[in-house]
């Protein structure tokens, strides 16, 4: 299993082959997918995304510059190359994504709810992780009384694998700069949403230092 960071994923992949016109002529020069203006016509003059593996036009890259120094980042969902209908919608990737997008709300009697201690019936299990400078620690809680089925903590414990496999999750730092592009809850709290074949997911990331730093909520479909 691979989870895939939506839509940052598939901008990068449009920008592969947006990219190959610079060095084989291949189809109609692209645009920049920040910004929808035009690209220089050598690909080393573009600036390189800070956020991102994809070239942008000079005046994105001094953009960038200036909104990173101001914390006042971008979201990917407001690049040219989402708005303009040119990356899949979210059902047509064959991998697991991560989204600022709630599809699952419903399971949750109001928003607050996600936040107090009373959880959906159809909670299985959910995971509490912090970084201790080197590594991560993951503590496990059963949600139901049952065994849950084996194919199902099979799906779990992929999906918990492939997490923390994600560049974006390799250290305490990293998980504080993916915050950035998440659904943000107060200064240091911060949302992404996921599924699988069998399961709606919530992350809940915590920033603050000597905190607990990531939940993961599993809600059987």
């Amino acid at each position: 299993m691979k989870i895939e960071l939506y839509p940052k994923s598939m901008l990068e992949k449009l920008w592969k082959t947006d990219k190959k016109w610079f060095s084989e002529g291949i189809g109609q020069k692209p645009a920049c997918l920040r910004c929808g203006g035009s690209l220089d016509d050598r690909l080393t003059v573009n600036s390189l995304s800070r956020h991102a593996k994809i070239h942008i036009c000079p005046q994105c890259g001094t953009d960038e510059a200036m909104r990173d120094y101001g914390e006042i980042v971008m979201p990917f969902e407001q690049w040219h190359g989402v708005t303009s209908g040119r990356i899949d919608k979210l059902q047509e990737s064959k991998n697991p994504v991560l989204t600022t997008v709630c599809s699952f709300m419903d399971i949750f009697q109001n928003d607050s709810d996600r936040h107090k201690i009373a959880r959906p019936d159809c909670e299985t299990a959910y995971s509490r992780s912090d970084y201790d400078g080197y590594r991560w620690w993951t503590t496990w809680f059963p949600c139901r009384k049952e065994p849950t089925p084996e194919n199902l903590s099979k799906e779990i414990d992929r999906f918990q694998d492939a997490l923390f496999r994600m560049p974006e999750f390799q250290t305490l730092d990293t998980m504080r700069k993916l915050c950035i592009f998440a659904e943000s809850i107060g200064s240091s709290e911060f949302n992404l949403y996921s599924e699988t074949p069998h399961f709606h997911i919530w992350l809940r990331m915590l920033t603050q230092p000597r905190n607990y730093n990531l939940y993961v909520h599993y809600y059987e479909k």
